[in-house]
Formats: C-alpha cells, sequence, structure tokens
C-alpha cells in the first residue's frame, strides 16, 4: 500500500489488520480465560528463561537453539505498539512509542489521534537501529508514518514507553532496564498449550501473569497457592534467541495485555 494512505490505521490494510489482531486476540485473550492453559514440567522450558532475580547469567551461543529473525519478527508481531498523529499523509512518527493505549491517550495533544502498529515494524529499524535486518520490501502493510521513518535511517531517537504499572512493577523487583527496554514478567509452572508445542509466555503486564496463574490454578491440585513472578526485559529475551543462549527460547511467546488488544481492535474498525 501507498505510504499516502490515509484513514484508521494509516497503511495497514485490512488483511493485515485481520491478521494481527485475530493473532493478538487469539494469543492474549485466550490464556486469560484458561482455554488453553496447561501446566508443563519439561525440564528445558523451566530454563529457557533468564530472569533478573537468577542468581546467574551466563551466556551461551548455540545455533541449534538459536531463534531466526523471521520467527523473532513473528512472535513480536504480538506485541501492539501504539503512537500519535496528526492523521495526514505527510505525518511523521512521533518518538513515543506506547506499550499502553491509555498512556498514549492521556499524551495525545488537540488534533493528533492514537495509531496502532506492532513491535516487529519498530523494535530492528527503528530501536535497535538494525536495519539491515529488516526488508523493506516486505513492509508493504506497514502505517505510513512508521514505513517513512524505516525508510528515512536517520538518527532520530524513538523511544519504547512501557506502560505506568509495568514501571512500578519492575521497580518492585528491583529491575533495572537498559533505555528503550521493556520488562516482561514469567510465572514459574506456568506454560501454555499450542499447535506448536508448550509456550513459555512472557508478559508485557505483571497482574496479566497473575491472571493467567490463578485461573490455571482453579482446574490443578498441585500448583502452589500464590504463584512466583520473576521479571525479565525485552532485550534480554530477543538476544537470547538470537544467540540460542538458553535451550527451549524457542518456546517463548510475547502476551500483551487483553485491554490494549481490543484498542487495538477498536483503531481498525474506525478505518
Amino acid at each position: 500500500m501507498s505510504s499516502d494512505d490515509e484513514g484508521g490505521l494509516g497503511t495497514v490494510t485490512a488483511i493485515f489488520a485481520s491478521f494481527v489482531l485475530l493473532y493478538f486476540s487469539v494469543s492474549a485473550l485466550a490464556p486469560l480465560v484458561g482455554s488453553i492453559a496447561t501446566q508443563t514440567t519439561t525440564g528445558d522450558l523451566s530454563s529457557s528463561v533468564v530472569t533478573r532475580q537468577d542468581a546467574s547469567k551466563e551466556k551461551r551461543q548455540s545455533k541449534f537453539d538459536a531463534v531466526s529473525t523471521q520467527r523473532i519478527q513473528q512472535k513480536l508481531r504480538n506485541i501492539p505498539v501504539f503512537y500519535l498523529s496528526d492523521g495526514t499523509i505527510t505525518a511523521t512518527l512521533d518518538e513515543r512509542l506506547f506499550l499502553s493505549y491509555h498512556d498514549a491517550e492521556l499524551s495525545r495533544n488537540v488534533g493528533e489521534i492514537v495509531r496502532a502498529t506492532t513491535m516487529d515494524q519498530v523494535l530492528y529499524p527503528l530501536i535497535l537501529k538494525k536495519e539491515e535486518v529488516v526488508n523493506i520490501k516486505s513492509l508493504g502493510d506497514t502505517p505510513s508514518e512508521v514505513l517513512k521513518a524505516i525508510e528515512a535511517r536517520d538518527s532520530k531517537q524513538y523511544k519504547l514507553l512501557p506502560s505506568k504499572a509495568a514501571i512500578e512493577d519492575a521497580r518492585g523487583t528491583n529491575t533495572v532496564l537498559q533505555p528503550n527496554d521493556l520488562p516482561l514478567f514469567k510465572v514459574d509452572r506456568l506454560a501454555f498449550a499450542s499447535n506448536e508445542g508448550p509456550q513459555v509466555p512472557l508478559f508485557t503486564e505483571r497482574q496479566d501473569a497473575i491472571t493467567s496463574y490463578k485461573r490455571l490454578q482453579e482446574g490443578s491440585s498441585t500448583l502452589p497457592p500464590e504463584p512466583v513472578v520473576k521479571s525479565t526485559s525485552l532485550f534480554d529475551v530477543v538476544e537470547s534467541m538470537e544467540l540460542g543462549s538458553r535451550p527451549g527460547v524457542g518456546q517463548l511467546a510475547f502476551y500483551a495485555n487483553a485491554d490494549d488488544v481490543q484498542e487495538a481492535d477498536k483503531l481498525s474498525s474506525e478505518k
């Protein structure tokens, strides 16, 4: 689609929006109602995430455990990202990239609207400045503001902004983040079933992690009464996938907040 297209989600086509938002809905909403939750005792999966609470942060590199960039991008697509725009065909991408629709809405000035994209469209080219791993030709359905920012290849510094709740929860676990990094939350002994085998969920919000555990617990007499929640970060997990630094990193999955998924769905319907 041309970068001059207008309306709704900018250049996000109906096909793109339907695919992405269906993916959001299945992966973010279904686990929270317990419909695909399952307990796992798989050894590899239990140690697939290096959290900030782990005593050891040893790094290794294994081509057998490494995850391809294409697959990482597919996983990142599960996280919606919100930004502000003036809605015109000449609009440029605002430096602030919000994980929370509510935070984006509160930051909106008169005449601005909130639009949505996905983490795979912004992390490598705009945050990590690794344009070489992104095939711009494959980004034809990217919102026009985002596509123009990728094509510009300039030094503009974009900022990933976690929700206020996620920042507070990260502080509560003494998690210190690099600039632009995002906290992620993991619950011990929690996994979800999928067509690709057990998935270890990494939540952008701590409360969603706890909710998932509590609903899984309702159907299990073997789980401890209280969840053990640990924290990691987006940068740590992506690097671990790239290097294959832990067994089972390919089974890690990102889970966005359900309310933000629904807001992204509303934005697509306004097109």
